[in-house]
């Protein structure tokens, strides 16, 4: 197995860990969240629309860390395309293949511009 294979087999090990943890991170933040008690599906009675920071400062500030964690896994979920974008620029330029490196320098300029615009802070 060659040098580039080798570090492609290791993203993808990667990328896989990290689904499962981000997986987890969110289960676990769910599960903490039960109650066993009451109407479970009551707070999805009415929708109201609240931005992202002021509910998560609303969270933090209330101590509600099943939420936060399930935010974490999420996060850490989102993140995993723009890493493996990452990376493979990184692998073109140790290949000296420029102009596909270029290519994934803008397509992860397009991820982030576009996971910019739709977060609603």
């Amino acid at each position: 197995m060659n040098e580039l294979e080798n570090l492609e087999l290791k993203i993808s090990k990667f990328l896989r860990f990290g689904v499962i943890f981000a997986g987890v991170v969110m289960l676990i933040g769910w599960v903490s969240q039960i109650k066993l008690s009451g109407n479970p599906f009551f707070s999805f009675k009415q929708y109201d629309y609240i931005p992202f920071s002021d509910l998560l400062k609303f969270h933090i500030y209330h101590k509600h860390w099943g939420v936060l964690t399930s935010y974490a896994g999420l996060g850490i979920l989102i993140s995993l395309p723009l890493i493996r974008v990452f990376l493979t620029a990184i692998i073109f330029i140790k290949q000296k293949e420029y102009a596909l490196a270029m290519i994934a320098g803008v397509v992860l300029l397009g991820l982030i511009v576009s996971m910019s615009l739709g977060i609603e802070l």
